[in-house]
């Protein structure tokens, strides 16, 4: 995914004028706001919110930054375009870049479209590579795109859900779509057992593979009572198995949690991804650090995070995408920062501790190259004829119904390309 165009971004954006809320927050009118600081992290976008001389105020970026082991990193997309005039070619690798040094690293990289690249041009040894001005033909004969999109980073974990559409000569179109996860710190994919441990992953896998053989079997008996597209879905999803490997980590009411997704490949309903509900995790040694980052539920629609001397509340509306930010403290009294596109997952707190001079000046450096993503630059970035996914992912619950959802956040690519990259092996 690219990030989103700055118009875009601009219309998802509401900044208010800090005010109060409610009948206890009246009187707030005339308190300072608490001093606070802090990073919020939505789908596509992160939010600079801070306190200065007694006002709150709020800056964002089209940009997802991830905090690892106390570094921070920016995390964009890049694709790998090795286009023919007959044949549309484009992976893609997902990034870290260290905000302090600028160094870029990649921590995943697409083997299904290098492949296939590979392999056309061993069978096309007159063509030329296009350049990055020209453009593949209108219907190319071969075509292979690949797209990363991010669902949530938790620590060092950041789960991913990948999906590629090919179409060859002579042959249906084909595509697949699979969840992962990778180690920010290592660039390698992360197993269950390193995510859990050894003896809960086993526990834990053995148990999601019952829940979906029971929930598949249950589905089937329902056959009848479904739509004609579920029933195409459902034919697909009897040729899936399960695949421990396949699974994102979320947070539910705080707590971690892994979400099992089946993979899928091949033409229709059989390259989507089938997701289980998810599984909670009774404890995790690297959540603790975890914790304070994630929102805990305070109410219908109304998410917080607590810092020792003030809180950040999220009331979302009905959609649940259009959240209402404000800080409260210990006495109930609010103060409103604005309205902003969520939901929103993660907290950076930059104040406990405080952060450094120099890492303040690396993120102040980042989010100004986001805010100057022009326009032009964006729509230059985008790939050549690169054809709309036509991919879902399907939710199996527990009576066996199937239900689609989006992912639960589009990743915020960089429009900048590594500077000093170096390539994890």
């Amino acid at each position: 995914m690219f990030a989103p165009r700055l118009g875009a971004f601009a219309a998802g954006v509401a900044i208010a004028a800090s005010s109060a809320i409610g009948a206890c927050s009246r009187a707030a009118d005339k308190l300072p706001p608490p001093a606070a600081e802090f990073l919020l992290s939505g789908p596509d976008s992160t939010f600079w919110i801070s306190t200065t001389a007694a006002q709150i105020s709020l800056r964002g970026a089209p940009l997802t930054v991830a905090r690892v082991d106390n570094r921070f990193y920016e995390l964009y997309t890049a694709d790998e375009d090795g286009s023919y005039p007959e044949a549309l070619l484009v992976g893609q690798r997902l990034y870290r870049r260290d905000l302090l040094t600028g160094d870029s690293t990649v921590v995943f990289t697409d083997s299904t479209v290098s492949h296939i690249a590979a392999i056309y041009a061993r069978n096309h040894p007159d063509e030329r590579p296009l350049s990055p001005d020209e453009e593949t033909d209108a219907d190319p004969s071969t075509s292979a795109t690949a797209q990363l999109d991010i669902l949530d980073v938790f620590g060092p974990f950041l789960s991913y859900e990948y999906h590629v559409d090919i179409q060859l000569p002579h042959q249906r179109p084909w595509h697949s779509t699979r969840h992962g996860v990778v180690d920010l710190r290592t660039g390698k994919p992360s197993t269950l057992a390193d995510v859990v441990g050894a003896e809960k992953s086993v526990r834990i896998a053995d148990s999601a593979r019952h829940r979906f053989d029971t929930l598949r079997d249950s589905a089937l008996r329902a056959r009848n009572t479904l739509s004609e597209s579920d029933q195409k879905a459902l034919g697909a999803l009897e040729r899936h198995r399960f695949d421990a490997g396949g699974f994102a980590i979320e947070a539910i009411d705080a707590k971690p949690a892994v979400t099992f997704a089946i993979p899928g490949a091949g033409e229709g309903a059989a390259g989507n991804v089938f997701e289980l509900e998810p599984v909670t995790i009774d404890s995790m040694d690297w959540w603790t650090g975890v914790l304070p980052s994630v929102p805990v539920p305070d109410g219908d629609d109304v998410d917080r995070w607590r810092a020792p001397k003030y809180s950040v509340i999220a009331r979302y509306d009905t959609s649940g995408e259009l959240a209402h930010l404000s800080l409260g403290d210990s006495a109930k009294h609010e103060w409103r920062i604005g309205d902003a596109s969520g939901p929103f997952h993660r907290i950076d707190w930059l104040d406990r501790p405080a952060i450094s001079d120099k890492e303040r000046a690396a993120l102040r450096r980042a989010f100004n190259a986001a805010a100057n993503y022009d326009e032009n630059a964006r729509v230059a970035s985008l790939p050549r004829a690169r054809s709309p996914g036509n991919w879902q992912t399907v939710s199996l619950s527990p009576r066996g119904h199937l239900s689609r959802r989006r992912p639960i956040g589009r990743f915020a690519a960089g429009a900048v390309r590594p500077s000093k990259s170096t390539v994890i092996q």
